[in-house]
């Protein structure tokens, strides 16, 4: 079982450096990128941009340390490999972006080990959860938030393990690390995620004697180092950066607007972006009735999902624009997920077939995102720059709401188009004159041929006028890494299926 879920993880981190976009363009990347490198120095200020000013005259972002924190190793490589070769400053700060943004690829991929060993563990057979593996890993937009820098896969991540360890230590109380490493890792990285993993650890609320406490040290456990980030930063350790949105007057949407946005929307349903979990409810039925710890398991997802849906459903920003699909829900997709591998188990041949083309509308659907990157396709459509502000509930309705602008039609038209021009010999190239923004690290004429690009880090150099044989090499090699594990993780799961 271990053997498998290994491979799985390498096979995917493979999968997911292979088709990486290589950079790090949007506000909220480049802040925490910014506040990883100023953590090197021993600092948490970074560069005025997507920032707040502090008490002491210096900008500081909005958002938790988590991601910054664990991503200091890999930062840290990028820098001093950058400086020991020479480069300039400015093609070092994209250097470095390089670098950090295969981050993403190593969580996502532990992310899908660690959820085949908890299928496996909530005794779903070798088959139905690598399948269940499969589709939350290609078939769901966990694949192209593996290539950002943004925090949803590590939440997603946090608030599996706090489910799955608050089940074992339900059982075994001397083990309550699990739960208190996910809960920690969900809420440092995002704190808005604290009530919806409090629902994950919904195993030890109900256990008698030391279940309470337990719960409430992880809790302890996770707020005192966000008290003392907010007072370094502000002065206050109850400000977290967020103003008004940190307030209930931000929860202004109407529930049946959210929810519907959310779950059923042309441009943000997450039953559209990721649909093989039509399959979910039926195997979260399956979960409920198989007692013990599956039924506390099934539970605790309906009551975080739950949670997240009036989280969430009320929010002002409820579609977490800019992004690609229903960022907020991205964190969730490992839970519902459980339960596609619960329906799988014991799926009659017309359930499975079902799924699978369910599966097969899903990975067309991440092929057009992973393909193209989510700000080009809002660019082009004229969503952004922002022309309305976030509060107007007119903001960006089209793309939301009407089937005709939905995200996913549009980045397969630009896919399309911009396959096309690739193979009649009409790639972009990027000229390198006029002022580069210092956010996207290009020129705004630049950024213009670049929505005529595809989202891979081996066609950017290529546009970047970089020489293409050490790209092919390395890319060759990659290629073959990948195609030799996913032959271990053949043997392995075999291994495992027949010794099961």
């Amino acid at each position: 079982m271990t053997r498998t879920a290994r491979w799985i993880g390498i096979s995917a981190f493979l999968l997911f450096a292979i088709t990486g976009g290589g950079r790090i363009v949007g506000s909220d990347e480049v802040t925490m990128l910014e506040l990883a490198r100023s953590m090197l120095s021993g600092r948490i200020d970074v560069p005025a941009g997507a920032t707040l000013e502090g008490l002491d005259g210096r900008h500081y972002t909005k958002n938790a340390p988590g991601l910054a924190m664990l991503a200091l190793p890999l930062v840290g490589v990028a820098e001093i490999a950058t400086r020991a070769a020479g480069l300039p400053p400015e093609r070092r700060v994209l250097a470095v972006r390089f670098v950090a943004s295969f981050f993403n690829a190593a969580v996502a991929a532990l992310l899908l080990a660690v959820f085949y060993l908890v299928a496996r563990g909530l005794a779903v057979r070798a088959g139905p959860a690598l399948a269940a593996t499969l589709l939350l890993g290609l078939t769901s937009p966990l694949w192209v938030y593996a290539k950002s820098f943004m925090a949803e896969p590590l939440q997603g991540l946090g608030l599996l393990l706090a489910l799955w360890g608050a089940v074992r230590t339900s059982e075994d109380p001397r083990r309550p690390w699990m739960a208190a490493a996910g809960f920690l890792l969900a809420v440092l990285v995002k704190p808005s995620m604290a009530p919806i993993a409090m629902m994950c650890l919904w195993p030890l609320w109900i256990r008698l004697g030391r279940g309470p406490w337990i719960t409430g040290g992880i809790v302890v456990l996770s707020v005192v180092p966000l008290l003392v980030y907010n007072f370094a930063r502000f002065g206050n350790p109850f400000e977290t950066g967020y103003g008004a949105q940190a307030t209930p007057e931000a929860f202004s949407t109407p529930l049946w607007v959210g929810l519907y946005g959310l779950l059923l929307s042309s441009g943000k349903g997450v039953l559209w972006f990721a649909p093989a979990l039509w399959n979910a409810p039926s195997g979260w039925r399956a979960m409920k009735h198989a007692g013990g710890p599956r039924r506390l398991a099934a539970t605790a997802v309906a009551m975080a999902t739950l949670m997240a849906l009036g989280l969430y459903g009320t929010f002002e920003h409820w579609a977490g624009d800019g992004s690609y699909g229903p960022r907020y829900l991205v964190p969730l997709l490992p839970l519902l997920f459980l339960g596609v591998a619960f329906a799988l188990e014991g799926a009659s041949r017309a359930r499975r077939r079902l799924a699978w083309l369910l599966g097969l509308a899903g990975l067309l659907v991440q092929i057009g995102g992973v393909s193209i990157h989510f700000g080009a396709q809002m660019r082009e459509a004229g969503d952004f720059p922002y022309s309305l502000p976030l509060k107007d509930p007119r903001f960006m309705s089209d793309s939301h709401f009407n089937p005709a602008f939905s995200p996913i039609t549009e980045h397969w038209r630009m896919l399309i188009r911009n396959a096309g021009e690739h193979l009649r010999g009409r790639a972009p190239r990027l000229s390198g004159a006029g002022d580069a923004d210092p956010r996207v690290g290009v020129s705004a004429e630049d950024q213009e041929r670049l929505l005529r690009a595809l989202d891979y880090w081996w066609l950017y150099t290529g546009y970047a006028g970089l020489p293409r044989l050490p790209v092919a090499l390395a890319l060759g090699a990659l290629l073959g890494l990948l195609a030799w594990a996913i032959g271990r993780l053949r043997t392995a799961y075999e291994d495992e299926a027949i010794g099961a």
